[in-house]
């Protein structure tokens, strides 16, 4: 579902157009629609790349075809600023090429936060230049301490951007909040993530013993040395348990310091790390598994969880980002507060202790799963969206008589002194594109 806040458009020259259309435009409309994705390459890991992936491949009916322009990516953590520069001019080249070709008129624009944020701004006021409508899609986990960090001009143009998309779109309720309060006159809707549904549910786990997942990149905000301490507490308590970790290495350590972690607390007889998992292994992983774990610091609305609720699994998560609202508080799991180890443990070995609870508890997740959280439902959202912003038309319509956005020349000077203030902000500050794209290059 989607949900809505009708906000004021915002006043400026910007959002100011002239409705006339340029020579190089004067033939029909394209049909279907095009729709231009910037966003990580479909080839990536990470719930951005997730649900580009999906956006993709939904059906449209005839009535919009989306094309990505992948952003660029360096796998050298120490590139320079000037090299940053140079793959992004590239990029833009890029786009501005395909807007051109394809005579798209709307932009669906994938952003986290750090310098990966301060591109999309670049990104879209290219787009803007070009005439074209933009939706800025909002996945960082961070975004709201992101942009409390930053110096006050800085957070101003985080505020321009936002105002001046056509929609911005935050993964719950929650974030539609903070948004908000970062930039009152952005216009906000709610379209939550969404997972490919298995067709039949799983049949009910063991009632012996308990087996515990996570699936996430081994990053410290993702809450590993919380479930590792949890897990020592669990195993001194003598309750019979097993917990795999699957995912990329992260900042809480690779094969080989989280095996020693493993070792120190006296775990390696119940905890294993088996790395990054997909397809049928992350499957067998699900299937095996009797609870989903999520003890992170901070989150949107992660693919992972979505994935366990679809596959019948109760989901122990702690009290941030979207997570709440995705576990209806509590009917299909337990809510514990993060950075709490004891908290942790608890809850595990509330489920652990008690099949029956957790069977219907993985029941209530699977009818949640298929009521709010299937691609069919994202695919309602994201039509209902484009249809707003380019309404719908037959294709005998589109005529060398049709109408394009173009910027005044006021909106230009406005832009440019953007794009100056963005391109000197982009070697400043962390970059959150680690936790957005999945993989261990940098946008």
């Amino acid at each position: 579902m989607v949900y809505s806040t009708t906000r004021p458009k915002p006043e400026g020259p910007v959002s100011r157009h002239i409705s006339v259309m340029r020579a190089d435009d004067a033939k029909s409309r394209p049909y279907p629609e095009p729709v231009i994705l910037i966003g990580p390459p479909t080839t990536e890991m990470g719930g951005m790349a997730s649900v580009v992936r999906q956006t993709l491949a939904l059906d449209y009916a005839g009535r919009f075809r989306p094309e990505l322009v992948p952003i660029t990516l360096s796998s050298d953590p120490r590139e320079l600023l000037f090299g940053r520069c140079v793959r992004h001019s590239r990029q833009l080249r890029h786009l501005r090429t395909t807007i051109r070709r394809s005579g798209a008129r709307l932009i669906h624009i994938h952003t986290c936060s750090g310098k990966s944020f301060y591109r999309s701004v670049i990104d879209l006021v290219l787009a803007r230049r070009l005439g074209c409508r933009v939706v800025l899609h909002i996945h960082g986990a961070k975004f709201d301490e992101f942009v409390a960090r930053e110096p006050r001009w800085r957070r101003r143009i985080v505020s321009w951007a936002l105002a001046h998309a056509d929609r911005v779109i935050s993964l719950s309720r929650a974030w539609h909040k903070k948004i908000v309060a970062i930039a009152p006159q952005a216009r906000v809707v709610v379209v939550e993530n969404a997972v490919d549904i298995p067709p039949v549910a799983p049949p009910p786990r063991s009632a012996t013993g308990c087996h515990f997942l996570l699936l996430a990149r081994m990053d410290e905000w993702k809450g590993i040395d919380d479930l590792l301490a949890a897990c020592a507490l669990l195993h001194n308590s003598r309750v019979t348990f097993e917990l795999t970790l699957a995912g990329p290495p992260g900042t809480a350590g690779d094969s080989e310091s989280l095996q020693r972690k493993i070792d120190t607390l006296s775990l390696e007889a119940c905890v294993k790390y088996v790395g990054p998992v997909a397809g049928d292994a992350k499957r067998a992983l699900l299937a095996w598994a009797d609870v989903y774990v999520q003890p992170s610091h901070h989150e949107g609305m992660p693919i992972a969880v979505l994935e366990a609720m679809a596959a019948s699994l109760p989901v122990i998560a702690t009290r941030v980002g979207g997570m709440p609202e995705m576990l209806s508080d509590g009917r299909c799991g337990l809510i514990t507060p993060p950075r709490d180890p004891q908290g942790l443990a608890d809850a595990m070995d509330t489920l652990a202790s008690d099949p029956p609870r957790r069977i219907a508890m993985a029941q209530a997740a699977r009818a949640s799963a298929l009521s709010r959280f299937s691609t069919q439902r994202l695919h309602s959202d994201l039509l209902n969206l484009y249809d707003d912003l380019i309404p719908h038309r037959k294709s005998n319509e589109y005529t060398a008589t049709g109408q394009r956005d173009e910027v005044s020349a006021e909106a230009s000077a406005t832009i440019r002194e953007i794009s100056l203030l963005t391109m000197s902000a982009g070697h400043v500050g962390q970059d959150e594109t680690l936790g957005c794209v999945g993989s261990p290059s940098r946008r």
